[in-house]
């Protein structure tokens, strides 16, 4: 089973729409797809239409039973809420491990998506701990390419000490290929995230439909399935679904 985590130690990089993005096109392929949503924002919940205020992420963690937390939704994408209390988690020893014990103990799944909060963590270490694979959401300039390092930085520590995590690449996102200093941006995280072990996945374009599909609660391939950000989230998902299987 693939448990992908999108991480980045920064905010409004479009890491919450590309979590989405994926769930519902793997739900759209018919996939059975598992969302966990550990930023205390819960705009991950929000966005497939779990509700927040029900037992999730939090009882999740402190040994909560998976199946009394799940939530069918009506985009055919179980989800695991998040919730405010989520920021108040704190460090426990071994307590980093504690998502992947529990995830790789739920079984039924094709795929697992996980939110991560924008900042280095408790929750952001259990992501990372409980994936196999990640993916880097960023915008195109200097505080993207820094959050990439430092996040690979991370990543390959984690490796280091026994983390079963690969690096699958980075996705820009809101990308206007129209302005130079897009394009300088864009090729300096091609080229260093490269090197540093992070291959730029895909280009995400803008669009108005993101929003609006997001505000209704509705998936983005059902709601405009042929907007731009729809086909660029849907050819990053045939492309991590070919990668993932290669490495695994």
């Amino acid at each position: 089973m693939k448990i992908i985590t999108a991480a980045i130690i920064k905010g409004g990089s479009g890491k919450t729409t590309t979590c989405a993005a994926l769930a519902q096109a793997a739900a759209a392929a018919g996939k059975k797809v598992l969302a966990v949503d550990l930023d205390p924002q819960a705009s991950f919940t929000a966005t497939l239409g779990a509700d927040q205020n029900r037992p999730g992420a939090v009882e999740l963690l402190h040994g909560g039973e998976p199946s009394e937390l799940i939530q069918h939704t009506a985009q055919k994408i179980d989800t695991i809420s998040a919730a405010p209390d989520l920021a108040t988690e704190t460090t426990k020893t071994g307590s980093a491990w504690r998502l992947c014990r529990i995830l790789d103990a739920i079984k039924g799944y094709d795929l697992m998506i996980v939110d991560t909060p924008p900042t280095l963590g408790e929750l952001t270490y259990n992501g990372l701990m409980a994936a196999t694979g990640l993916i880097i959401p960023l915008e195109a300039d200097t505080f993207g390419l820094q959050g990439l390092y430092q996040i690979c930085d991370i990543a390959h520590q984690m490796q280091r000490n026994g983390a079963r995590l690969q690096i699958l690449g980075s996705v820009i996102t809101r990308y206007d290929g129209r302005s130079k200093i897009n394009r300088y941006w864009h090729d300096a995280i091609a080229t260093q995230g490269a090197e540093a072990g992070a291959p730029l996945l895909a280009e995400i374009r803008p669009g108005v439909a993101v929003k609006e599909a997001q505000a209704l609660q509705r998936s983005l391939f059902d709601y405009a399935p042929k907007s731009k950000p729809a086909q660029d989230y849907l050819a990053l998902y045939k492309r991590l679904k070919m990668s993932h299987t290669k490495r695994q």
